[in-house]
């Protein structure tokens, strides 16, 4: 078998959960192969020339965006593109016929989640799908929490009021994460406590953070602007939260939520999504089919989740009444299951894998 050379193709120069995921890739694949990197602005233009090497192989990540955008191009200049291993996520349970037709010119697709492959095979998709989810550093579980600095405020607001601090993410997207969902949820826990606050995380260019009082009293929704953060930043605003709520319908794997996990923090999501794969069974919130996740959307076209309100309720004030129990739970669960299967270096060994069987 002739050791092959990976090319590489991914945002390198636009901060997207896409980007960050492709360079983990890249580390891990290059303990083994040759690895070039390669923008996506690119693709068209280098796929023509590398092709003609007949021991590259293509990773394309993410794959259904530049396909849509460059299958033509390609057809005109090569006819068939050849050895291209497509990494993408399906948001919902069904990707549409285009979608299919898509992924069948890649040799094989690479999906974060049980969740995301179903979706692909279910819609027709022939070639092979594998699972290779998101991952952490043992770093990253391992570290000391940092010392508060940009969320000093948040973490001051914690303790002189007596607070929980029940986080969201919703930097996109905000029907696919379940932003309505959160409200209702949160909205409903503080008629009947309150010594919790919910913390959101939306997308923006400053790093601003909403007065926690209003009013002159405690505001128990806190609404943080930060689009990008550094990983010790991320860290700092997972230790100083409590719990991460993880309201989303859908999504192929939603890896913040396995960080916070990662970091000893309680996560719950819906029953039926793709964080199925590494949420414990007590963290799973029963659920209902949603509606359409992604109206009009050339690939996903399928439904999600959604967490019964009453039930996510129900199990929060069980949590916050414990939270000590949980968080020894969480530990336990990190050390049993995270540490062995979602591990960079783990997941490392599962893409070499699939590189070998692709080999020419």
């Amino acid at each position: 078998m002739v050791v092959p050379t990976i090319i590489y193709i991914y945002p390198m120069s636009k901060w997207v959960s896409f980007r960050f995921i492709a360079e983990q890739h890249v580390i891990q694949l290059r303990k083994y192969f040759n690895v070039q990197k390669v923008d996506e602005n690119a693709f068209s233009v280098i796929m023509p020339i590398a092709q003609l090497s007949a021991n590259c192989i293509f990773f394309l990540h993410p794959y259904f965006f530049q396909m849509q955008y460059n299958l033509n191009k390609l057809l005109a200049k090569i006819g068939k593109p050849e050895r291209i291993i497509g990494v993408d996520v399906a948001d919902t349970d069904h990707i549409t016929k285009y979608g299919v037709e898509l992924s069948n010119y890649a040799m094989a697709m690479i999906m974060p989640s049980n969740f995301s492959k179903k979706s692909l095979e279910n819609s027709g998709v022939k070639i092979p799908v594998y699972v290779v989810p998101h991952g952490v550093d043992n770093y990253w579980i391992d570290s000391p929490p940092p010392k508060p600095d940009v969320f000093k405020k948040l973490f001051d607001y914690k303790m002189e009021n007596n607070v929980k601090l029940i986080q969201l993410w919703v930097l996109h997207s905000e029907y696919r994460k379940g932003l309505d969902l959160a409200y209702k949820i949160f909205n409903k826990l503080i008629k009947e406590r309150k010594d919790v606050a919910l913390v959101v995380r939306f997308s923006n260019n400053t790093h601003v953070i909403d007065t926690p009082i209003k009013d002159n009293k405690p505001n128990p929704k806190i609404i943080i602007s930060a689009s990008f953060l550094t990983n010790e930043k991320i860290k700092e605003l997972i230790d100083v939260c409590d719990i991460f709520l993880l309201a989303s319908r859908g999504g192929g794997f939603e890896h913040p939520a396995l960080l916070a996990l990662s970091r000893g923090k309680v996560v719950i999501g819906a029953k039926g999504g793709a964080w199925e794969d590494y949420l414990p069974n007590w963290a799973l919130v029963p659920s209902i089919k949603s509606g359409i996740i992604l109206p009009n959307n050339p690939i996903h076209d399928g439904y999600g989740v959604e967490m019964i309100i009453d039930k996510a309720v129900d199990l929060l004030h069980n949590i916050l009444n414990n939270l000590d129990d949980y968080k020894a739970r969480v530990k336990n669960y990190v050390n049993t299951c995270v540490r062995e299967r979602y591990t960079w270096d783990k997941i490392g060994l599962l893409l070499k894998d699939i590189v070998q069987k692709h080999s020419f």
